[in-house]
């Protein structure tokens, strides 16, 4: 009895190692691409509110955006720093990427493929553009990443059906999530594929999609008397209603197709031609030895993409390109899926495409890790700010404009409230920025408002309160 127990527990463990040795590749490549933020990372002005655990600045967001899943999470109770925030984040991403590679080329394939394929996924270029609301996006990226490791243990037929409870749950994090999972489904490696299957995948997606918005729709009607997702203001929509604003939306699809492209070439050209070759010659090479996992990519990418693209046209909003995400999975799994067939044949063409894949894979966690860098002299500013600020408990008064800060532009600093709460963070003290809150720096006194030109900021104590004066230039 005990040695069967033995054999048994022996091939549990064996059949779990292609998992944890892939994603523990996958984290360590993005840890090593991400080592810059790993002890301050970089908080968005509007993903503080989930740092600081702060359910007020959230709220709104239940009504214009469905975002009910991350609202709960910011009613935690408790507040964890920023760098622990974001390794789990990181974790979640590369677990989602470990067993999304597993998923797509089975737990017996070579294990270099499937590690390339989870560095792949890993350091996607949406994906760091994403990465920026770590605190936010933790409950839903969790999901994310525990449906994806369930495909690896669980029929694709019976995960089909757990869209059921995922893809509204996730839906109510990040609105393209879903269709990670849709492209979890599409790619799985032991799945049996034939239009039968594949229509009864579709349809119960759609349904599941349909069932989210149906369930943010009776939540907004309960919490705010809405029923529906109206778009706030600040994203200026337009509404489809009749020809004209059906060009005027058409043109904003055509842009974010363009700033999508762009993106995930990093806004080098040549990168655009060669992924777009890439992706054309893969999938024709696919459908040549296997045309049905090619017919289900191109649903995924079609219907993902249309998705996205409706949202458009219907709203006349701009979509993000850190939503196209799901996209880059799949190319990605189009990429390996052609180097595997290389490699069967041998020769030159497996040499090719095993360099192909590394070349893609290293270049990007480069230019992921150079991306984050633009965030170093914005954290080393605020944080010589903060200590200077150390000497008193009271509130801090923050006079000039952020912009005029050398880093606030390259860090991509859009609100005075990005300061704000930086400051408020770092310092744990009330930080009022005279530019966004005028009347609440009234009783301050006149020669700080009324000084010469200064190239660096100054920091003053005045009786319990201090004073930060920032660069002016005349």
């Amino acid at each position: 009895m005990t040695e069967n127990m033995a054999v048994d527990h022996a091939e549990k463990a064996g059949s779990w190692s292609p998992l944890l040795v892939t994603v523990g590749f996958a984290y360590l490549g993005l840890l090593i691409a991400s080592s810059t933020q790993l002890l301050d990372p970089m908080v968005r002005h509007d993903d503080f509110p989930a740092l600081l655990a702060d359910p007020s600045g959230f709220y709104i967001k239940t009504l214009h955006e469905g975002r009910w899943l991350n609202y709960w999470w910011h009613l935690r109770g408790w507040a964890s720093p920023a760098w622990l925030n974001f390794v789990v984040y990181q974790l979640f991403w590369a677990t989602f990427a470990g067993a999304a590679a597993v998923n797509a080329c089975g737990r017996t394939e070579q294990r270099w493929y499937t590690i390339v394929l989870a560095l792949m996924i890993a350091v996607a270029p949406p994906a760091y553009l994403i990465s920026l609301w770590f605190n936010t996006l933790i409950p839903g990226l969790g999901l994310v990443a525990l449906f994806a490791v369930l495909a690896t243990i669980i029929e694709p037929r019976k995960m089909r059906l757990l869209l059921l409870l995922f893809v509204p749950a996730t839906l109510m994090a990040y609105t393209s999530y879903p269709l990670f999972l849709l492209a979890v489904c599409l790619t799985s490696r032991d799945a049996r594929r034939s239009w039968r299957d594949l229509i009864t995948l579709m349809a119960i997606f759609v349904f599941s999609f349909a069932m989210g918005i149906f369930l943010i729709y009776c939540l907004n009607y309960a919490e705010h008397g809405i029923f529906g997702i109206p778009m706030a203001e600040w994203r200026n929509p337009n509404p489809l209603r009749d020809m004209a604003s059906l060009t005027t939306n058409l043109e904003l699809v055509l842009d974010f197709l363009g700033k999508s492209a762009a993106t995930i070439a990093f806004h080098f050209p040549p990168f655009i031609v060669a992924h777009g070759l890439l992706l054309i010659g893969g999938m024709l090479i696919l459908a040549r030895v296997d045309p049905w996992v090619t017919l289900y990519i191109l649903t995924g990418l079609v219907a993902g993409i249309c998705l996205l693209c409706l949202q458009i046209i219907m709203a006349g909003v701009t979509v993000p390109v850190r939503a196209i995400t799901f996209a880059w999975v799949l190319y990605c799994v189009v990429c390996v899926r052609v180097a595997l067939l290389a490699r069967d044949r041998g020769g030159l063409w497996a040499r090719m495409a095993r360099n192909v894949l590394v070349l893609i894979t290293a270049s990007y966690m480069l230019q992921t890790a150079i991306q984050y860098l633009n965030f170093r002299d914005w954290q080393v500013q605020t944080r010589n700010l903060a200590a200077q600020t150390s000497y008193q408990s009271g509130p801090i008064y923050v006079i000039g404009s952020y912009l005029d800060l050398p880093a606030a532009d390259k860090a991509g600093i859009q609100e005075a409230r990005g300061l704000r709460l930086r400051l408020t963070y770092l310092t744990g003290r009330k930080v009022y920025v005279c530019e966004e809150t005028p009347e609440a720096c009234k009783t301050l006194p006149e020669e700080f408002f009324s000084g010469g030109a200064q190239h660096k900021p100054k920091v003053q104590d005045v009786q319990d309160r201090t004073i930060i004066l920032l660069p002016r230039r005349l």
